[in-house]
């Protein structure tokens, strides 16, 4: 009889930044690698250590350590360091698809050049839940094994549950299944990345080990080959594994412990699998465990976070990158600055800081590195769009017209009121002192003719221009000093009219405006679409007259105590509850906009100002949150909230709520009722429109069920849904009947959780704050449903505006760049790649679609994978169920 093969890999699971500052993490780091470099040199028989699928590490190291960079490249090249394949280990549901994918690239492209091949293996040891399309997106880039160490039954640490369901398995490897068919091995931590940690090398203590060790394997393994992960957390190498391997193969003839890799691990294991693995479907969220320990509320810690990763995603991918392409400026130059922005961001997603499941030092450091990718972003845009403008054939407008460029880079058409700051007048510094120059001006503002905005033929364009204002600006020409100046501005609040991927140039000329209609009442707004009403009792009613349906208390803003941590919400002992009809409504005002109506107002919450002090003594005794007791405090303080409605010309509600928090150990949710009653919902995730439950499972204990989303979330039958959209508030909740979906705007809370107590007063997030989200409401069939789908995603992009000169160029006043011929199909990506211009995007649907995708007029001249290696495939196929797809445009 064979002998059964103990596969031993010896790791350190490295979180960058968590419970300490990242240098004090990053200190530890250093000693690690040292130590391995010694045990590289002196003991010919430890194998490899698996640097943990990252190659940042490498980068970390050498901050400190640059003159080992040769020392570094010989033991990658020896195999002695396994690297790759990614760039950090991502939280996968919290990052864009286009991250999740750059992620990769850059891994691989960093793995690559250390010279050696990376790890073959999609490596997701402690991700809180996995995305359902690992397979697809695994497969793309050349992958087909994953480990990861959460999600399915059998599973370790703190998700354990028994019984058979969609999410066990019955060995700890498996195939998983993508929803678009494609399929890849997996292989779970069953017993958890630290099952073989610290070995001992004493015989006797090494008997009980193994003992436990084996059997705990054993039950779950499907073949002879057993891993075992020597590390675990921030773990430092054991020094004496050799020895504790060799006393492990006298005690126990029976097997071959051998301290071995990755690679030669999965190679063992393909050729022993035996024909009954499981398999697994889609995403694996720990949906069949008690809910406690599902860590989905790290969704909603640390909002701000979110609403900034948002915010310089979007940048990345839906400006500087379509700009760079349309504008021709996508060189090898603003490639490197663009990756060096790629860099910063990515940078912030690993779990545990994206999360906002961290202490505040690492958080502090997280803003400056989105500032940083933001400042670069900026920089590439100015650039790209200044140039884009200038290639404008603006000849048309009159002399005394002032152009400026309306861009929608996404794929929905959008009518919303853009306001650009138009610069009517300028006095350089060069030509008067400053004050003169700005004296100058100011008596220009206090006499300006009338203005209107019209487009390329004249037309009058709806428009509020308001506000004329002189401030001080420059120049900085790429080749010349700096050209400081004072300008006479106005704001102009125009009605944005643009197609999908497309462009249009407005002026502002003198002339009468257009009258804009005020509404008629104050406390509704009506578009003709929706009738949208403020109650007495503080509730929102909204009418919509394509369907006939009344929702009544369509939107209620819910505040709750909270004394979880970072990772889990739980809501206060005491139940106590607060929602706008317990609150005060003041300042109710309605007005006009280019494009439609506004209703403003404020609704005062008085709330408990924190958790009872009970709460510090459940967090320091370390008293796990299922067993708080804590209940709110008895001091009331008043909680402002800034809450605009907005109707432009389609059945979306654009809403936002802004206010100064002053309230601790709290929960603020826009509660939304859909009128409907279903058994599932879906939910923008990664390159998927998933489709969830609303019931938990047999095993669930939480009252709460959160879930993750990106741009939004729904609830439809066949004949009505509501769609919500969001800007970085990436927690939903739906009721399990569908009845309501909510959404979390704001959570405070004031410890991360996890092993031990690490006070977050950071995280109790006081101070100003704004959230943004939306309502669209459909008559529940494919076609509007999928219109509100892309409205959403658009909506998390701004138009991008340019004031520019009248003068010939090379590109009409108004174009679409890209047409998409289904709007099943949602575009991620248009990019300039290294063999040409890449548009990726994926199907929302489960059903193939027939697809057209041109660019620029024309077809697309193959399909690239995720790492923009030619793929096979006609690109005039259909597009098959949930596929991922990427087009490659000469």
């Amino acid at each position: 009889m064979a002998k059964k093969k103990v596969f031993i890999v010896s790791h350190s699971h490295w979180d960058r930044e968590w419970y300490m500052g990242y240098e004090k993490h990053h200190m530890r780091l250093i000693s690690l690698i040292d130590d391995l470099f010694h045990l590289f040199e002196t003991d010919p028989n430890f194998d490899s250590f698996h640097l943990d699928g990252q190659t940042i590490i490498l980068d970390d190291y050498l901050k400190v350590r640059p003159e080992k960079r040769a020392e570094l490249e010989k033991w990658i090249q020896k195999g002695k360091l396994r690297i790759g394949p990614f760039y950090i280990l991502q939280d996968d549901f919290l990052i864009s698809p286009e991250a999740n994918v750059r992620n990769t690239q850059y891994g691989l492209a960093a793995s690559q050049k250390w010279g050696h091949a990376p790890v073959p293996l999609g490596y997701f040891p402690d991700t809180f839940g996995n995305m359902g399309q690992t397979a697809q997106m695994m497969k793309l880039a050349g992958l087909d094994t994953v480990a990861f160490g959460r999600g399915v039954t059998p599973t370790g640490l703190n998700n354990q549950v028994g019984g058979k369901g969609d999410f066990d398995s019955t060995y700890s490897e498996m195939w998983w299944e993508g929803p678009d068919a494609s399929k890849v091995l997996g292989i779970l931590f069953a017993n958890w990345y630290s099952n073989g940690n610290e070995i001992p090398a004493d015989p006797a203590k090494a008997k009980v080990y193994w003992d436990k060790h084996l059997a705990d394997a054993e039950r779950f393994a499907s073949t002879p080959d057993l891993l075992f992960m020597n590390g675990v957390d921030h773990q430092p190498v054991q020094m004496d594994l050799s020895e504790a391997i060799r006393v492990a193969n006298e005690l126990y003839p029976d097997y071959e412990f051998v301290h071995s890799n990755f690679p030669a691990y999965i190679e063992a294991l393909r050729q022993d699998l035996p024909t009954d693995l499981s398999t697994i479907h889609g995403e694996l969220t720990s949906q069949a465990t008690d809910g406690w320990y599902t860590l989905a509320n790290t969704s909603s810690s640390r909002i701000y976070l979110k609403q900034n990763n948002t915010k310089t995603e979007r940048l990345l991918e839906d400006q500087v990158e379509p700009l760079l392409a349309l504008s021709d400026s996508a060189t090898a130059e603003n490639q490197d600055r663009l990756d060096y922005a790629w860099h910063f961001l990515l940078q912030n997603h690993p779990h545990d800081s994206i999360c906002g499941c961290s202490v505040d030092p690492i958080h502090e450091r997280m803003m400056t590195r989105f500032h940083a990718a933001q400042q670069v972003g900026d920089s590439l845009s100015a650039q790209a769009l200044t140039r884009f403008a200038q290639q404008l054939d603006t000849a048309s407008f009159a002399d005394d017209a002032h152009p400026f460029v309306l861009l929608n880079t996404t794929g929905a058409a959008k009518r919303e009121p853009v306001t650009v700051e138009v610069e009517l007048k300028r006095a350089l510094f060069k030509d008067g002192a400053p004050k003169a120059q700005y004296d100058k001006l100011s008596a220009l503002a206090q006499d300006l003719p009338a203005l209107t905005v019209v487009d390329h033929e004249g037309n009058a364009v709806p428009a509020i221009i308001q506000n004329p204002h002189v401030r001080f600006n420059y120049e900085l020409p790429d080749r010349t000093f700096r050209v400081p100046f004072m300008a006479l501005y106005v704001d102009v609040q125009v009605a944005a009219d643009l197609p999908a991927f497309g462009w249009q140039t407005l002026a502002v000329v003198p002339g009468t405006p257009a009258a804009i209609a005020a509404p008629a009442a104050t406390n509704a707004i009506d578009n003709g679409k929706l009738r949208v009403v403020l109650e007495a009792d503080n509730s929102i009613t909204v009418e919509d007259r394509l369907t006939g349906h009344r929702y009544q208390d369509a939107l209620l803003i819910e505040d709750t105590g909270d004394m979880g941590n970072e990772y889990i919400y739980r809501q206060s002992a005491d139940k106590l509850t607060f929602t706008s009809k317990d609150g005060k409504v003041s300042d109710v005002t309605t007005k006009a906009t280019a494009t439609g109506q506004e209703l403003d107002f404020t609704l005062t919450l008085t709330v408990p100002d924190q958790a009872a002090a009970t709460l510090d003594y459940e967090r320091q005794a370390v008293i796990d949150i299922t067993n708080r007791t804590s209940k709110r405090g008895d001091h009331d303080v008043d909680l402002p909230l800034a809450i605009t409605l907005r109707l432009d010309q389609d059945s979306r509600l654009s809403v936002t709520v802004a206010g100064h928090n002053t309230v601790k150990d709290h929960r603020l949710r826009a509660v939304v009722a859909t009128g409907l009653t279903t058994t599932t919902h879906q939910a923008e995730s990664i390159f998927e429109v998933v489709t969830r439950q609303n019931q938990v499972g047999p095993n669930w204990q939480n009252p709460t069920n959160p879930q993750h989303q990106q741009a939004f979330a729904t609830v439809h039958n066949e004949q009505r849904g509501v769609v919500v959209g969001n800007y970085g508030l990436n927690e939903y909740e739906v009721s399990p009947t569908g009845d309501t979906i909510a959404v979390t705007l704001l959570r405070c809370i004031g410890e991360m959780g996890d092993w031990g107590y690490f006070e977050t007063p950071a995280a109790q997030c006081l101070g100003d704050f704004t959230a943004a989200f939306s309502l669209t409401f459909t008559d529940g069939s494919e076609a509007a449903q999928l219109a509100a789908y892309q409205a959403a995603r658009a909506a998390q992009v701004p138009v991008i505006t340019k004031q520019t000169g009248a003068h010939a160029g090379s590109k009409p006043v108004q174009a679409t760049y890209l047409t998409v011929s289904d709007p099943a199909f949602a575009v991620t990506a248009t990019k300039q790649g290294a063999d040409g211009l890449i548009v990726r995007g994926y199907n929302m649907t489960g059903e193939a679609k027939p697809l057209t995708v041109e660019y620029d007029g024309k077809p697309a001249a193959g399909l690239l994978d995720l790492v923009d290696k030619p793929l096979a495939g006609d690109v005039t196929a259909a597009l098959r169920p949930a596929e991922i797809r990427t087009y490659l445009f000469k």
